[in-house]
């Protein structure tokens, strides 16, 4: 199927466009806090495209708090207007699903902004976290960690991963309604009460 994936859950961001199983358009940067108007000037260069697409992507953290939001808000926006499907990917499966689809246990680490550092453990090849949390310092290191570790030398989430956990999530899942497309926080948000569906995403300890 035709789709385009959207990345902004931090400073790592990209946008990757496939037609016809050709990968049309990829693009990777670091955002320096600006992620609206680089999403945007990304955006323009596929606009052609978006009657060929079949589903927009979209990863939904955790991550940054306002980070999540412009790239969720972005895919609405899309979506909406050209009723075109959408998947939620929460960003912790992408960077984990290599070791999750060899059943390697494996903790996957994410930079969510004010020196805190978001982790989830994944086991025996499951999909959902065993278990998550939140650390004040970026810690992780070793081939036990993957994702946004201190040794990072790549883009965390290339189109390879985020396309193997989008076609795992659309087998067993299916593609989301547009109110089903929340954004995971790794902490409350500072300015209302956590909905439910972020509840399992606060500090649980070990």
């Amino acid at each position: 199927m035709n789709h385009l994936f959207i990345d902004t859950s931090n400073s790592y961001c990209s946008i990757n466009l496939c037609i016809k199983d050709d990968l049309v358009f990829t693009k990777f940067w670091e955002s320096n806090n600006n992620h609206s108007e680089e999403l945007y000037a990304n955006f323009i260069k596929v606009t052609k495209y978006l009657s060929q697409v079949d589903y927009v992507g979209v990863l939904t953290g955790p991550g940054g708090f306002n980070s999540i939001r412009i790239g969720i808000s972005f895919a609405m926006s899309i979506i909406l207007s050209k009723n075109i499907k959408i998947l939620g990917i929460p960003t912790h499966l992408v960077q984990a699903i290599e070791h999750i689809e060899s059943k390697k246990n494996i903790t996957s680490v994410i930079n969510c902004g004010k020196n805190l550092t978001s982790w989830a453990k994944f086991k025996n090849g499951e999909i959902e976290p065993e278990m998550i949390g939140i650390e004040k310092v970026n810690s992780f290191e070793g081939n036990q960690f993957c994702g946004e570790t201190k040794s990072i030398t790549e883009n965390p989430r290339n189109y390879k991963k985020i396309l193997k956990t989008a076609e795992m999530i659309i087998e067993k899942n299916g593609f989301n309604k547009p109110d089903e497309i929340l954004p995971i926080y790794s902490k409350k948000p500072s300015i209302s009460k956590p909905k439910e569906a972020y509840r399992i995403f606060e500090e649980k300890g070990e």
